[in-house]
């Protein structure tokens, strides 16, 4: 794969990217605070239960069972219609929220019906633009876009909801949204500004009005890929024990079986975004100096390696918690480093008919496995403790998708393989 090397090639004179970028990165802040502002309504506006709490949780995630289904969408229409339209949508549905609470008409009902509408905009966002990128950005330049974009990402969900709680010391949690709506006005204002016309997809004749057979088409080439189905393969593994099983008993461990205190919880956790945002700088320079095989490899060999410092830690409490920070800013910096190589991979040897698809099933594989993980993982500790519970899921979570890399062909590739034909 070229490297940009020269002015003329950087993303820094791309006026196109860096609209895109604006956008995103607007987007990404705007639901940094809205995740956060959202359950801070609920609780301290609203007086919602635990049974409440737990129903804006799912309302909030559980549009991400779509991702398939967009992923048809995205590669059927124009992306940059859908990128201004869910923004301004967006807008839309969370300056209803103070609104309501300044003429006195807030109720969870209201919260039910506007989280769960931005959650499917949201997902529908987030399939679009990552299939809109290769469109604007020359393949050479997909790594260094990439690790800009995620950049902001990890940026905006290590720092939104600190900056959100800022604010809410001198606004109150339902004033907070309008600012974070306004950042979706911008986010399609920038997004609005890109210059580059958008011709509409071709139509596949051999799906078409067929959802299903359009939908298989996208996951039968990410599972029948040499390339491309250990890393599904690994995601959906990491998925199910890692993001899902482990994470949700891990407070618990903590505070309780580890004895840190509750204060601290979060500083540790703040360890895995400031590894991200590490991560994130340091993907394009690693791999311009090593071969794109060892880079996916290493990262996470050595990323899922610091996971066993979790139920290893122990001691004083002042030892667990450096294992568990050390933990955390290890798995984040690597887990960077994998996701932004990894995307510029895919995005490379994809064929554009089926980018919205093929992201959209790397995605599914990437997120639906969580709850059944975070519901087996309840289950395990409460039958074998919770450090047993977690050095299983912390063992096969770890283990499985390093031995899925390292017998694929794709610990041996050298260098970016050239796009897949039509």
């Amino acid at each position: 794969m070229a490297s940009p090397t020269s002015e003329q090639t950087s993303l820094w004179r791309n006026g196109n990217f860096l609209r895109l970028w604006a956008g995103q990165s607007l987007s990404q802040f705007g639901s940094a605070i809205t995740y956060f502002a959202i359950p801070v309504i609920a609780v301290t506006v609203l007086h919602a239960s635990e049974e409440e709490m737990g129903l804006i949780g799912f309302l909030l995630r559980v549009p991400m069972v779509l991702f398939l289904l967009f992923g048809v969408l995205a590669d059927r229409v124009r992306k940059r219609p859908i990128l201004i339209w869910t923004d301004v949508a967006r807008f839309v549905l969370l300056m209803l929220i103070p609104i309501a609470w300044f003429a006195d008409m807030l109720t969870l009902a209201w919260i039910y019906g506007v989280i769960f509408a931005i959650g499917l905009l949201g997902t529908l966002f987030q399939t679009a633009y990552r299939s809109y990128f290769p469109f604007l950005v020359p393949p050479e330049n997909f790594l260094e876009g990439n690790s800009k974009l995620q950049l902001t990402e990890s940026t905006a969900q290590t720092f939104g909801p600190g900056l959100a709680a800022a604010l809410l010391k001198v606004i109150s949690a339902p004033a907070l949204l309008v600012i974070d709506a306004v950042s979706y006005l911008a986010s399609a204002i920038a997004v609005a500004l890109i210059k580059r016309p958008e011709a509409r997809p071709e139509p596949d004749d051999t799906t078409a009005g067929q959802v299903h057979k359009a939908i298989w088409q996208g996951m039968g080439w990410v599972l029948r890929h040499e390339l491309i189905r250990p890393l599904a393969i690994s995601s959906a593994v990491y998925s199910l024990f890692i993001l899902g099983s482990m994470n949700s008993i891990y407070a618990l461990y903590v505070i309780r079986d580890l004895g840190v205190p509750a204060a601290w919880f979060g500083s540790i956790l703040a360890g895995g975004g400031v590894g991200s945002i590490i991560g994130a700088l340091l993907a394009v320079k690693v791999m311009r100096r090593f071969a794109i095989g060892g880079v996916l490899l290493w990262s996470i060999v050595y990323g899922n390696l610091a996971l066993f410092l979790i139920p290893l830690a122990t001691g004083p409490v002042w030892v667990s918690v450096t294992m568990l920070v050390a933990a955390q800013l290890i798995s984040g910096v690597t887990s960077q480093i994998f996701f932004v190589t990894n995307t510029t991979l895919v995005q490379t040897i994809t064929p554009p008919r089926l980018q919205g698809r093929v992201v959209a099933s790397i995605y599914s594989l990437g997120l639906i496995p969580a709850p059944l993980g975070a519901l087996g993982a309840g289950l395990l500790a409460g039958a074998l403790g919770t450090r047993t519970a977690l050095w299983v899921v912390v063992a096969i979570g770890a283990l499985v998708p390093m031995a899925a890399m390292a017998w694929s062909p794709l610990a041996k590739l050298k260098e970016m393989p050239a796009p897949e034909p039509q």
